[in-house]
């Protein structure tokens, strides 16, 4: 049991951070989006839509939520402008 909680503390040295995902807080169309596709995959396929990063990037989807309703105290799909 010993050998195998310490092959999981080496694995997990070794490859850090491949179970975290980013969450972005996007301004896009002037609505507020919170998703985990980085700015160049928001961009692919969607040239005719207005788009650009609002907030900082969080670890966890309900942190950026969390944020949006603190910090511009407004929700997910509500009003926003790329200025």
């Amino acid at each position: 049991m010993r050998l195998a909680w310490t092959a999981l503390i080496v694995l997990g040295m070794w490859m850090p951070g491949t179970a975290m995902a980013a969450w972005y807080i996007y301004c896009r169309n002037d609505r507020i989006v919170i998703d985990a596709r980085p700015l160049s995959q928001m961009k692919s396929g969607r040239d005719d839509s207005t788009l650009c990063i609002i907030g900082p990037t969080f670890e966890f989807g309900p942190d950026a939520k969390t944020w949006v309703e603190t910090n511009l105290r407004k929700r997910e799909g509500d009003s926003c402008s790329c200025r």
